[in-house]
């Protein structure tokens, strides 16, 4: 879950039997119209499953808070067919000035036949370009 700019957002990721299912689609409206929020059930691809053949990695990433980190990362992230297994963010005061500083945590997936050097490339030039101070950590 996250607040963005006031606006709260959450998703969740479940699973069940055909028929558990049906029972969450029947009762959506219901929930949405009582609680007065967006709610929608979305079937998960697949492939959006963490993957046997990919490898487990945490990026952590630290800068002046600035629009469009989370999605420039993402992008650089997508670009190379790595897939994000959790994020968390934070804004919090830098010490002395007060300004605010972005913070954030991923735990990522990167497909065996993504070269790990080319993300390590990609993601230090984004990160270079927008004063990141970032690192790529096996799990």
């Amino acid at each position: 879950m996250v607040n963005l700019a006031g606006q709260f957002s959450m998703m969740v990721l479940v699973a069940g039997d055909e028929d558990a299912i049906e029972r969450l689609r029947a009762d959506l409206p219901d929930l949405a119209a009582r609680s007065r929020l967006h709610a929608e059930l979305v079937p998960a691809a697949a492939e959006a499953a963490r993957r046997a053949d990919a490898m487990p990695f945490h990026l952590t990433a630290k800068a002046m808070d600035q629009p469009g980190l989370v999605q420039s990362i993402a992008h650089v992230l997508s670009a190379l067919s790595v897939n994000i297994e959790s994020a968390e963010t934070r804004l919090a005061q830098a010490p002395f000035t007060g300004a605010p500083v972005f913070d954030m945590e991923m735990d990522v997936s990167v497909p065996r036949e993504t070269c790990i050097a080319t993300l390590r490339d990609e993601l230090g030039s984004l990160c270079r370009d927008h004063d990141i101070d970032w690192q790529l950590t096996a799990l």
